[in-house]
């Protein structure tokens, strides 16, 4: 992220520097005040349950949420374990931020499949805007055809004060339009 790192608010700052340990995951909480997926967005969801359940196949408003931040023993990166409260039942979203051999920040949700993300900062928030899906075989990342993805993915992190802040996710296809949309305000639980 270069110089940008000092362009973010220093509590999104602080967010990112502390990562979470093997025996000691982070969790944060909060409510998703929307969260929309299209119709074609639901054929993604469904499609990628094969792979993982990356995407959530169903709309709400004020969902509750945890977002567990782990680290795995041997593994490289930190896993995000997203837990939406729609019913009774939790819907558990799995991905697993880290850098590439080219040292290149992606997110992957299973079986090699994945994106990578650019970062920047804007206004103290932090952006992450998707640059390629892919699926790595063997450390080589085959490029996916922008077609066969949800959509340009753009994920931000506002701070809001008083130790909350705002994650809003938008995933837009060039043909079918915005697939995905989620934005919520959260904090760390105690």
């Amino acid at each position: 992220m270069g110089s940008d790192w000092y362009r973010l608010h220093p509590a999104v700052q602080a967010r990112f520097l502390h990562e979470p340990k093997v025996s000691e995951p982070i969790l944060y909480e909060g409510v998703m005040e929307k969260v929309h997926c299209s119709k074609a967005g639901w054929l993604f969801a469904q499609a990628t349950r094969l792979i993982g359940n990356p995407l959530a196949p169903h709309r709400g408003r004020n969902v509750p949420m945890q977002v567990h931040l782990i680290k795995r023993p041997g593994q490289s990166g930190v896993y995000w374990q997203r837990s939406y409260f729609f019913d009774k039942t939790p819907f558990v979203v799995t991905s697993a931020k880290r850098e590439n051999a080219r040292h290149q920040l992606c997110e992957y949700v299973g079986f090699g499949f994945g994106m990578r993300l650019r970062t920047y900062a804007r206004n103290g928030a932090l952006h992450f805007v998707s640059e390629r899906f892919f699926w790595e075989i063997a450390g080589v990342q085959i490029p996916l055809p922008h077609w066969l993805s949800p959509g340009r993915t753009h994920v931000s992190h506002t701070d809001l004060g008083h130790g909350t802040f705002r994650f809003t996710i938008a995933m837009d296809h060039a043909l079918l339009g915005r697939t995905f949309y989620q934005t919520g305000v959260f904090h760390k639980a105690s």
